[in-house]
């Protein structure tokens, strides 16, 4: 028996929300030269360190909404790509605050750093789907 749910929209949402990160800046560091200050925006597209992890986890994501039928399979690929989006958490912070503060420049979250935390909190819902129809699937095998 398949059941495809409300995990879908989840698993479709956080894909919605990588793609969104990959292509709007991430953040922006102001260099401090003498008198003025130069401000550049960090997109995605440039920092390989935090595309890799970014467009892997959207190819996860692409790919674990059509593995409705093997909700083992699917959990696990949601898994992967959980732990790649808070790996990519981790790069942003690493370059906005260790790698830009050790370089002499301030640097600054951009509004858009929200989708990473939207994209975690809608694949843990994900797996709570999942979890749920593996539990009725599971209660549907006893009673046969």
């Amino acid at each position: 028996m398949q059941i495809q749910r409300i995990q879908t929209v989840y698993i479709f949402l956080a894909m919605v929300a990588m793609m969104i990160f990959v292509i709007v800046p991430y953040g922006e560091v102001d260099y401090l030269s003498g008198q003025t200050a130069v401000t550049e925006k960090l997109y995605t597209m440039y920092e390989y360190g935090l595309l890799i992890p970014a467009a892997a986890t959207v190819i996860l994501l692409i790919v674990d909404i059509f593995l409705f039928r093997n909700l083992s399979l699917q959990r696990r690929v949601l898994t992967i790509s959980l732990l790649l989006t808070l790996c990519c958490i981790a790069v942003v912070c690493f370059i906005l605050f260790k790698q830009a503060g050790a370089e002499g420049m301030d640097a600054h979250f951009a509004v858009w750093d929200i989708l990473l935390p939207v994209a975690v909190i809608l694949e843990i819902l994900g797996l709570g789907g999942i979890a749920k129809d593996i539990k009725l699937l599971n209660s549907y095998n006893r009673l046969r």
